[in-house]
């Protein structure tokens, strides 16, 4: 987000009031993007509109007073502290108390985690190191878009000193060809990370400067002798093309765009065209100074701040995904929010004239400190579990698998050891997060039968010659996969492994678009839908694309282990389309009772994997076991049902995860003699 306050004020730099509106235009598509609108997309650029902004007032302000021989590291980030605090500890503080009634224990010390963060303007780096396929969905963080203000207060802390180091010792042009060298050095490394760390990429300073610097070089300029443009046709022509580049991804990019590097240079060298030509009596100007955009405008900052609390603790309060008509609903609570936000907290604090500087540092202090302590014992105490009774707990973190992937062994494949330590592993154990659901099972029974076993895995598409969507087309890629994968089937048949168990979240990898009657995500029918479609568009079918490619893969991989030793298949276990521990909470929350039966329709089951279970059901050997997990769940206590939980029993960790107490059942199946 930009700086919240440069508005009306802009201390002493002149007011510009198509900037209000340029705000306006970044903000309304993030909160549309975020709450599910179609068409917006790609909404999410609007952040980066605001970083160029933010790049370009606060340089203008620093040249300034540079130049005058005014600046003060004091003053300026007294004016950061006036403009970014207030608001943000108001909504902080207004989160608290909806976060305590309807956060599992947790997700409660996450968010604890992230008061700490904010407090500190570090919980860029925190989302970065907790984003993972485990994770917390990340639209049920209530202050996820904070990542942004620590992006920008993490520049503030370098880029001040960074100007004055420069003008000393190179001047004005110095500087100029500095943010320029900065910049490049920046957009390159975008480039490099943007399919190899794509979350270093998105959530990191280093990634992300050239946005904010590109605003920083438009305010240099002037000031290093090089002029804008000045001719109203070349103005107006380049007005209208940074408006089209900024909205273009708005309504063409999606969630499955790899961003930022190439994919953000349209929006931000969109709003460096408008803040280089436009002024308010051009036509674009006029369209971005009518008083309805201006209004939005003046209030983005408290827009941006409230509208992710708003949308995420509308998700954590229901079980299904809230409906448009009330995320819509919310997007208007939050403008009427952020206008009281504006009036009441927001304007009050930008002057001198009622908060004097050390008020403004020591209230700020305090409230930091107090924010960053109680964030610190919510997250120490581990999301304060005492809230409930213990059934209850039990109910709302059911014990789980421990194994999120394995550690990377010499010859590229990853290895853990299961079963028996000391004894000979005969058992092998392949597949993804639906074989990592089962490892802790699978190893306690193991040992019980004095057994041991290996859970072996790379970074690849689970099936042998489907690749990942991301880089499907990189040769190199393909080829190290093709690698790796025939030396997982090495492993998995050599002397002395007498079993191989497979586990595979089949449907999703085979059919992740939705290309057969299954959706891209599951859908139980009942308000239960799953939401990870940016994990599943990157997870593509075989090259080919056709039901009978993705039937060869797979049967050429299950016979080729089948040949080897007995293969134990592990056929669809039932998503259930809700998180059942937040449907525990839910209805705590309200009848102060969970439920005693959660299940999904059969018949739902059915319908989604029947491609799958057909081709599981083609493959042919005589070595083959077939676990259908299916039947362990369904149409058993509950008739047309598959059963989640039972009483205080409850079979999933998440909404396709088995607990360790529903994998119990598949493992013993798997491992029957």
């Amino acid at each position: 987000m930009t700086d919240p306050a440069a508005g009306s004020l802009h201390h002493g730099v002149a007011y510009r009031p198509e900037v209000d509106g340029l705000r306006a235009v970044a903000v309304l598509p993030v909160i549309l993007f975020h709450a599910g609108v179609p068409s917006f997309g790609g909404g999410y650029v609007g952040v980066d509109v605001f970083f160029v902004i933010s790049g370009y007032l606060i340089t203008t302000i620093i040249l300034r007073d540079r130049l005058a021989g005014e600046f003060s590291l004091a003053k300026f980030y007294e004016r950061r502290a006036r403009r970014i605090l207030p608001a943000l500890f108001v909504v902080m503080a207004a989160c608290v108390p909806l976060a305590w009634m309807f956060m599992l224990p947790k997700e409660l010390a996450d968010f604890g985690a992230s008061l700490a963060a904010v407090s500190t303007f570090v919980s860029n780096v925190l989302f970065w190191r907790t984003s993972g396929y485990f994770d917390g969905a990340t639209e049920l963080k209530p202050l996820l878009h904070t990542w942004s203000l620590g992006i920008e207060e993490q520049y503030y802390v370098i880029f001040p000193l960074f100007v004055a180091a420069a003008l000393k010792l190179v001047g004005r042009r110095g500087l100029m060809w500095s943010i320029v060298a900065v910049a490049a050095a920046s957009f390159a490394l975008s480039l490099y990370f943007t399919t190899r760390a794509p979350m270093i990429n998105f959530y990191l300073l280093p990634t992300r400067a050239w946005e904010l610097m590109a605003g920083s070089l438009l305010a240099v300029l002037p000031v290093a002798g090089v002029a804008l443009p000045t001719r109203k046709g070349v103005r107006e022509v380049l007005g209208w093309a940074g408006l089209i580049l900024i909205l273009g991804p708005v309504f063409v990019y999606d969630d499955a765009t790899p961003f930022p590097g190439l994919a953000a240079l349209p929006p931000v060298l969109g709003t460096a065209l408008i803040l280089a030509s436009v002024t308010a009596g051009d036509s674009v100007g006029r369209l971005l100074t009518l008083k309805p955009i201006l209004w939005v405008g003046l209030i983005s900052y408290s827009a941006y701040l409230w509208h992710q609390p708003l949308f995420a603790f509308a998700r954590l309060s229901s079980a299904g995904e809230p409906d448009l008509p009330l995320y819509l609903a919310l997007s208007a609570l939050t403008l009427l929010l952020a206008w009281l936000s504006w009036r009441y907290v927001e304007a009050p604090f930008r002057g001198a004239k009622r908060f004097s500087q050390r008020q403004i540092f020591v209230w700020s202090a305090v409230g930091s400190a107090a924010f960053i302590a109680l964030g610190l014992a919510l997250y120490a105490s581990k999301g304060v579990p005492q809230r409930f009774d213990a059934r209850t707990l039990a109910l709302l973190d059911p014990p789980k698998t421990s194994v999120e992937g394995c550690p990377l062994s010499a010859d590229g494949l990853r290895r853990c050891p299961l079963g028996t330590s000391g004894v000979k592993p005969t058992v092998i154990f392949l597949g993804d997060s639906h074989a990592y659901m089962l490892a802790d099972e699978m190893s306690r029974q193991l040992a019980a039968q004095g057994r041991a076993g290996v859970l072996i895995h790379t970074d690849c598409h689970p099936i042998p010659r489907v690749y990942d969507n991301r880089q499907a087309g990189d040769a190199a890629y393909r080829a190290a996969c093709d690698r790796d994968n025939n030396r997982l089937i090495a492993a998995a048949t050599a002397e002395g492994v007498t079993d191989i168990v497979v586990a595979i979240r089949w449907t999703m990898r085979l059919y992740p678009m939705g290309d057969t009657i299954a959706a891209p995500e599951f859908d139980n029918g009942e308000g239960g839908v799953e939401h990870d479609t940016p994990y599943r568009r990157n997870l593509g079918p075989d090259l080919t694309g056709a039901a009978a490619g993705k039937q060869r893969a797979v049967s050429a991989y299950l016979s080729q282990l089948a040949a080897k030793a007995q293969l134990t298949i592990v056929y669809p276990v039932p998503e259930v389309g809700w998180f059942p521990p937040r449907v525990n909470l839910i209805a705590q929350v309200n009848d102060g009772a969970t439920p005693e039966v959660i299940s999904t329709s059969a018949t739902a089951f059915a319908t989604r994997n029947a491609a799958a279970i057909t081709a599981l059901d083609a493959v042919a050997g005589a070595n083959i076991r077939r676990v259908r997990a299916d039947r362990l769940f369904c149409d058993t206590v509950v008739k047309g049902r598959c059963v989640v939980q039972l009483g205080d029993r409850l079979y999933y960790s998440d909404d396709d995860h088995l607990s360790t107490r529903g994998a119990a059942f598949v493992v013993a199946a798997a491992l029957a003699r």
